[in-house]
C-alpha cells in the first residue's frame, strides 16, 4: 500500500513538474511572440533604413570627393603612372566591394601598411629579405580584403537573384512598372541586392532613365547574374516582347546553375580538404616543433642555409596550394 502511495506522489511530482515546465515554456514563447520578437523585428528595419540613407550619403560623398580631387596633383600623378582607365576601374572595384574609399585613400592605406611591414621585417629579422617580407604581407592585405569582401558580395548578390526575378515578374504580370517593381523588390529583398534595387529606383527618381540607372548597377555589381537581367531588359526596351517571362526563364536558368554550383561543391569536397589539410601540416608541425625544441628551431632559422630552405619550402608550398585550387575550381 505504501508503495502505490509513494508510486502515485511520484506521478503527481511528475505531472506537476511537466506542468511547471510547460506553463514556464508556453510564458517565455509568449513574451518572445508578442514582446521580443516584434522589437528586434522593428530594430533590424531601422537598422536598414539607416543603413540605407548612410550607404547613399557616403555614395554621394565618394562620387563629390572623385571628382574634386581628379585634377588634384596625386591623382595626376597617379594618372600618369598608371593609367586613368586603371583608376576608374579601381574605384568601380572598391564600389563592387562595398569600400567606400576613392583610389588614392586605397592606394595611400597599401603604402602605408607597406611600409609598416617593411620597418617591423627588418627591425625583427635584422635582414632585407624579411623586411622585403613583411611590407609585401602587409601591403596585399587591403587587396585580399577587397577581393574577399567583392566576391562575398557577388555570392550573396546570385542568392538572391532567384527570389528577385521571380518577384519581378510577378509585379509586372499585375500590371506594374519597371520602376516600381525595382521600389518593390528593394523593399522585399535584403541587402545587397535590395540596396543596389532601392539606389537604382532612386536615380532613376532623380532623372537618369531605368536603362541608365541598370547599366550603372551592373557596374557597381560583380555578377554575371546581374548582367543577365540587365541585358534582357535592354533588349527588350529596343525590340519589345514579354518582360515577365525573360525575367522568370533568368531566375529558373540561375536557380539551376546555383543547384548545379552546390554540386560540384560536393564532389570537389574532397579535394578542397585535402588542400587545407596538405598547407597546414607543414605550418603546424612547425609551430609543434618550435614549441617542444625551440632552441632546435632558432639554430635552424640562424643559419642562412636554413633560412633559405624555409623560404624554398614556403613558396613549394604556394604553388603546390595553387595548383590544387586550381584542380579543383570548377567555374559554372
Amino acid at each position: 500500500m505504501d508503495q502505490v502511495n509513494l508510486a502515485a506522489t511520484n506521478l503527481q511530482y511528475a505531472l506537476g513538474l511537466v506542468g511547471v515546465f510547460t506553463a514556464v515554456f508556453l510564458l517565455v514563447a509568449a513574451i518572445n511572440y508578442l514582446l521580443v520578437e516584434p522589437l528586434r523585428q522593428r530594430r533590424k528595419l531601422q537598422q536598414r533604413l539607416k543603413a540605407s540613407a548612410r550607404e547613399l550619403e557616403v555614395r554621394a560623398q565618394i562620387f563629390k570627393d572623385y571628382q574634386e580631387i581628379r585634377q588634384g596633383p596625386l591623382m595626376s600623378l597617379m594618372e600618369g603612372v598608371a593609367g586613368w582607365s586603371k583608376i576608374e576601374n579601381l574605384q568601380r572595384q572598391l564600389l563592387q566591394a562595398d569600400i567606400y574609399l576613392t583610389p588614392t585613400t586605397f592606394l595611400c592605406m597599401v603604402g602605408i601598411l607597406g611600409s609598416i611591414g617593411f620597418i617591423l621585417g627588418m627591425t625583427l629579422g635584422k635582414m632585407l629579405l624579411w623586411g622585403l617580407g613583411g611590407g609585401f604581407s602587409l601591403g596585399l592585405a587591403p587587396v585580399l580584403l577587397l577581393r574577399w569582401k567583392k566576391r562575398r558580395k557577388s555570392v550573396l548578390f546570385e542568392k538572391q537573384m532567384p527570389e528577385a526575378m521571380e518577384l519581378l515578374a510577378r509585379s509586372m504580370r499585375a500590371g506594374h512598372t519597371l520602376a516600381g517593381t525595382l521600389e518593390l523588390v528593394s523593399q522585399e529583398i535584403p541587402p545587397p541586392l535590395g540596396m543596389e534595387m532601392r539606389i537604382t529606383y532612386e536615380e532613376q527618381r532623380l532623372g537618369l532613365s531605368v536603362i541608365q540607372a541598370l547599366r550603372r548597377m551592373g557596374e557597381r555589381v560583380d555578377s554575371r547574374d546581374l548582367r543577365y537581367f540587365v541585358t534582357a531588359v535592354l533588349i527588350q526596351s529596343e525590340t519589345g516582347g514579354n518582360l515577365a517571362e525573360i525575367l522568370e526563364n533568368i531566375g529558373m536558368i540561375v536557380r539551376e546553375r546555383l543547384k548545379l554550383k552546390g554540386k560540384i561543391r560536393g564532389l570537389t569536397a574532397e579535394g578542397r580538404f585535402s588542400a587545407i589539410i596538405l598547407g597546414l601540416l607543414p605550418v603546424g608541425t612547425f609551430i609543434i616543433i618550435f614549441l617542444l625544441n625551440r632552441e632546435h628551431m632558432l639554430s635552424f632559422l640562424r643559419d642562412p642555409l636554413g633560412v633559405k630552405l624555409l623560404g624554398v619550402g614556403l613558396i613549394n608550398l604556394l604553388l603546390g596550394a595553387i595548383v590544387m585550387k586550381k584542380m579543383v575550381n570548377i567555374k559554372v
